[in-house]
């Protein structure tokens, strides 16, 4: 077989695949070597590439594998060389575990695709000869020549593979979110037509995402942020008609009388200062809860205090943000004025690689934390690597901080925003 023959690529590709793989043009160097920096340890690590790329079964990919390690690791770069496989059947088949038909046919299914060339003698014999005039074996070179292409394509499916994780995350960082504002509407309208739609929603919503690739998983992150929007929309518009105060609202008259200092919540004290809100002091939790199975840090999320949008409005939240991740907020929130509770984590998660956080930094923070908290936290952290004074070196190692102090009871993740969003107040003036 012509060595311009096996240089075709594999007509059982797809087009895309194809054109990638499709061996350099002709007058090129006889003897390709691998690209500056990589060596014969970077070409057996490209094997699942390879083996994906041209459809190889795992015992062909295998036999790859074997032909590879046989070779010398100088061949691979130097270009007065080329990697040859000089191995006898009888000895490579022995090593494989199988019978020397078997290694023909997958020598036979390598050269077909592309990858070596077959210079064995008549009788089969391989080695070198007249000095290395002549050189009989598994010549690899087509598959040196395909390495840049094989590295591409690697770094696209790495690429690829990171994009259907983050949506992954997305996801359930969605679903979560959803869950928390479905929750809160059933508080206060619980027999409404939006509730009773947001619950058929979440009942219906998928538990795994495993078998979803990314379309599907993108449609389903759009309907998640359809619906969370709808139950914030609608908790907002029954805040807006109760016509009741909103919480920690100084009333312009206060009754002082003794006998109306009345509380309807379990932490009603009657000697608190007029304005304050009831439940502003914490109740003492039971003997041994800070023993349970269940987190401490799922008390972080606040059920005692306003809630974080609350606190801090997405509109002062926006201003402080990095010019980084005000541009993820921008994609996130689409036509939305201002970004809500979902847009901030999703922004939040796709941020993560720009800062080199590993996603089990964010995992660890949003079960430590919460969503949101662990959202604003990345905020923050994100903002403080430009501070002139204590720049954040390492983001990663900052979230996982921000975690263990959140488990611990001792972050002040509010103090934190707070002297953000003051720093960009300052500035704004």
């Amino acid at each position: 077989m012509s060595l311009a023959r096996c240089c075709l690529a594999p007509t059982h590709l797809e087009p895309r695949t194809m054109l990638q793989l499709a061996c350099p043009p002709a007058g090129e160097a006889s003897r390709p070597v691998l690209p500056s920096g990589t060596t014969r340890s970077d070409v057996e690590r490209l094997l699942p590439t390879l083996r994906r790329a041209f459809a190889l079964s795992d015992a062909c990919a295998l036999t790859l594998l074997l032909l590879i390690q046989t070779t010398r690791p100088s061949d691979w770069t130097d270009p007065g060389a080329s990697p040859v496989c000089y191995a006898s059947q009888a000895s490579l088949a022995e090593r494989l575990g199988k019978t020397p038909r078997a290694l023909r046919y997958d020598e036979m299914r390598l050269e077909r695709a592309g990858l070596l060339v077959k210079t064995t003698a008549a009788n089969g014999s391989r080695g070198r000869f007249a000095g290395g005039q002549v050189v009989q074996g598994l010549d690899l070179s087509p598959l040196a020549a395909r390495v840049p292409q094989l590295l591409a394509l690697a770094a696209q499916e790495e690429a690829s593979r990171l994009h259907v994780q983050g949506l992954r995350r997305q996801c359930s960082a969605a679903r979560r979110v959803f869950k928390g504002a479905l929750q809160r509407l059933l508080e206060q309208a619980p027999k409404a037509p939006m509730t009773a739609e947001a619950l058929t929603l979440y009942a219906e919503l998928p538990r795994r995402y495993d078998g979803m690739d990314a379309s599907a998983l993108a449609t389903l992150l759009a309907t998640l942020d359809e619906a969370v929007e709808k139950c914030l929309a609608a908790r907002e518009m029954r805040a807006d008609s109760s016509g009741q105060p909103e919480r920690g609202f100084r009333l312009s008259v206060q009754v002082t009388t003794e006998k109306n200092l009345e509380s309807c919540v379990a932490s009603a004290d009657g000697t608190r200062p007029a304005g304050t809100p009831a439940d502003a002091r914490l109740v003492a939790a039971p003997a041994g809860a800070e023993k349970g199975r269940e987190p401490q840090a799922r008390d972080f999320q606040r059920g005692h205090k306003p809630h974080w949008l609350e606190t801090f409005t997405p509109r002062r939240l926006y201003a402080a943000c990095s010019e980084d991740m005000r541009m993820y907020l921008d994609a996130t929130k689409g036509s939305r004025t201002l970004p809500n509770e979902l847009d901030l984590v999703r922004a939040a998660v796709m941020i993560l690689p720009d800062l080199g956080i590993n996603p089990s930094a964010w995992d660890e923070a949003s079960e430590a934390m919460g969503d949101l908290a662990a959202a604003l936290a990345v905020i923050v952290i994100d903002a403080r690597r430009f501070d002139p004074v204590r720049p954040i070196r390492s983001p990663g190692g900052a979230l996982r901080s921000f975690a263990r102090l959140a488990m611990a009871g001792k972050l002040n993740l509010a103090g934190s925003l707070i002297g953000l969003v003051e720093r960009e107040r300052a500035r704004s003036a």
